[in-house]
């Protein structure tokens, strides 16, 4: 049995595919944890924050915070998909957030690889300069 390389629908307007992440980064303090979202289809990349941990309560609240990025309100009124890869157990508390702007949830840990791996390579090169 061969391994079919994963088909991933492609971004036909920004928003439509938002991928949501957390960069761990360690500083002379301790770990800290940039939470950020990218647009599948520009690549732009919306940094919502750092925190200390990255507990549920700071991984919603940064939903919320990405909800109000003056860049992203400009664009979200056709709606977005923000795409997740882990957290299900936070789709309600998300939904409850997102979803009187037009905003759904999907969990796809491998579709979300793909639309911040150009974001998170960056970070990763400048994180190594350092």
């Amino acid at each position: 049995m061969t391994n079919k390389p994963a088909i991933f629908p492609k971004a036909t307007r920004p928003l439509e595919y938002v991928g949501l992440f957390i960069m761990e980064f360690l500083t002379k303090e301790g770990v800290a944890y940039v939470y950020m979202a990218v647009d599948a289809y520009s690549e732009f990349a919306f940094i919502t924050g750092v925190e200390k941990d990255n507990s549920p309560d700071n991984i919603v609240k940064h939903i919320y915070i990405l909800t109000e990025h003056p860049e992203f309100i400009k664009k979200m009124h056709k709606g977005f998909t923000l795409v997740m890869a882990n957290y299900e157990e936070l789709e309600t508390r998300i939904i409850s957030i997102i979803g009187s702007n037009n905003g759904k949830v999907i969990f796809d840990e491998a579709l979300n690889r793909k639309i911040i791996l150009p974001a998170k390579m960056s970070l990763e090169k400048i994180r190594n300069q350092t």
